[in-house]
């Protein structure tokens, strides 16, 4: 029989740095969002902002590999649990009540898949060039990289726009039930705050994909041109 600390690390440990490691990637997409709705301030603003992070290498190659990091952790921390949960419960349920249980929070399996697939597409089409390398090299009347017209580029054609609208999905599914869980897992409950924190992941969610959703419907329906 495993002793209760066993227990604590494996399963109660391994909840909490999940929880800690998905708030650390929600706090990264809320501020990348906001990066990237300089596109609304035009070139100057965003490809600006684009050559300020890329001048700071070595912070800028730190916050990758750290970021990297957590996001495999994060996955890694997932796989174990839900294989954990699997072997703690070797057969399904003949009926499953869903009474309690959310569709984001039925759903986090497919949905963390679905954002997975879409980072790697977004990493490859737009930061590493290799889908569309048409407009990679290109630089602005200021000598800087023209990320401005490089999204302008890549959000005038629809199948992209299709692909980039069907990832917000999956993330704002993603967070709508990540927020609150993990508030939760950390303990982070109060009879006077509950409603606050059952509101933290769909607001998030909403503000998140609003925003992202915003900047390539702006573009793809000519409201901002290169």
């Amino acid at each position: 029989m495993a002793r209760p600390s066993n227990h604590f690390q494996s399963t109660v440990g391994s909840k909490i740095v999940m929880a800690l490691s998905g708030l650390g990637l929600v706090i990264y997409v809320i501020f990348h969002m906001l990066g990237n709705l300089q596109v609304f301030e035009g070139s100057h603003a965003l490809n600006g902002y684009a050559a300020f992070l890329r001048e700071m290498p070595i912070l800028l190659w730190t916050a990758r590999a750290g970021l990297l990091s957590i996001v495999v952790l994060h996955i890694m921390l997932a796989i174990q649990l839900t294989l954990r949960n699997r072997r703690a419960r070797p057969v399904a349920y003949v009926v499953r009540q869903y009474r309690q249980a959310s569709f984001s929070s039925r759903t986090m399996a497919a949905s963390g898949l679905v954002l997975l697939l879409f980072i790697i597409f977004h990493l490859l089409h737009l930061t590493a060039g290799v889908i569309d390398s048409s407009s990679a090299d290109r630089l602005d009347a200021e000598g800087h990289r023209d990320v401005y017209g490089k999204i302008i580029h890549a959000f005038q054609n629809p199948f992209i726009v299709a692909l980039y609208l069907a990832g917000q999905l999956g993330l704002g599914l993603h967070l709508n039930h990540a927020v609150t869980s993990s508030l939760q897992t950390l303990g982070l409950e109060h009879a006077a705050f509950n409603r606050l924190f059952k509101a933290a992941g769909p607001t998030v969610a909403l503000l998140v994909v609003l925003g992202n959703a915003a900047i390539i419907l702006a573009i793809f329906l000519g409201i901002v041109r290169g």
